[in-house]
């Protein structure tokens, strides 16, 4: 049936189709015109390890705990000011990338996150608070670079 509700012949449902297939591609190549600068994903990936790195430091160094701190700080502000600058880049940022191939499963998006969350989870039983923002960083940064370049995702 068409908008009034009269039925459609197969000749109108193929120029229907056809008119959303076109539709379709537009978007898509729309979509590729507004990709993010690859600086981005890399300022992104700096930011958060060094902002984790240096939280984690300033509570094992004592006298440079206020600078680290600061530091840390506003490279997490830095880091969410990179991140809100690529979703009104390109309109939206991707997260999780849901295409999947076939065979693929959906729990492989999820692999780099808890990858990075258990990496920091086993650092913080020998070094503590320091170790797990530290080695959260570090990992973060990386799967976050990771998943920016599509490796990580499914």
């Amino acid at each position: 049936m068409d908008m009034t509700g009269d039925p459609m012949d197969a000749r109108q449902a193929e120029a229907a189709l056809d008119s959303a297939r076109a539709a379709q591609a537009a978007a898509r190549t729309a979509s590729d015109r507004r990709t993010r600068p690859r600086g981005y994903a890399v300022g992104q990936a700096l930011t958060f390890a060094v902002g984790f790195t240096a939280l984690g430091l300033s509570a094992s160094r004592p006298g440079w705990a206020a600078w680290l701190l600061a530091g840390g700080l506003l490279s997490l502000v830095a880091f969410f000011v990179l991140v809100w600058l690529g979703a009104h880049h390109g309109g939206v940022t991707g997260w999780f990338d849901r295409r999947r191939e076939p065979g693929r499963s959906a729990w492989r998006t999820l692999l780099l996150p808890l990858a990075a969350i258990a990496v920091s989870l086993l650092a913080a039983i020998p070094y503590g608070t320091t170790g797990w923002l530290v080695a959260f960083g570090l990992a973060g940064g990386l799967e976050h670079l990771l998943r920016a370049s599509g490796v990580g995702t499914a």
